[in-house]
């Protein structure tokens, strides 16, 4: 495979797990902000997928979908466990609901 599918197959893998946190998000649009950040972290995540997959090296577009899908979920799995240790858990005041910040707006998706 060539360098370039690889990036381009691993950034498509990248950005799986954001489309399935929009869909999950359809219910509790209150949780998520569009922002630039979002997007930015979108495109970030992409390119660090694309590229793991280049420096592995994936040999096959499974191998290269794989580790695109997997990158962005051990970043976000331990950004949210350091954020939790920070700070408490928003709750609910009656029927107002805490606004989140951008980064864990982008986190609480998935």
């Amino acid at each position: 495979m060539s360098p370039v599918v690889i990036i381009l197959v691993g950034s498509l893998g990248a950005l799986a797990p954001e489309i399935l946190r929009l869909y999950s998000l359809r219910n509790n649009p209150d949780q998520f902000r569009w922002s630039w950040f979002y997007i930015i972290a979108s495109v970030a995540f992409a390119g660090m997928g694309g590229f793991v997959a280049l420096l592995l090296p994936a040999t096959t577009y499974w191998g290269a979908f794989y580790v695109g899908i997997s990158t962005p979920v051990l970043i976000n799995t331990a950004l949210k466990k350091g954020l939790d240790r920070q700070q408490p858990h928003f709750r609910s005041v009656g029927s107002e609901i805490q606004q989140h910040s951008l980064i864990r707006s982008f986190l609480k998706g998935l």
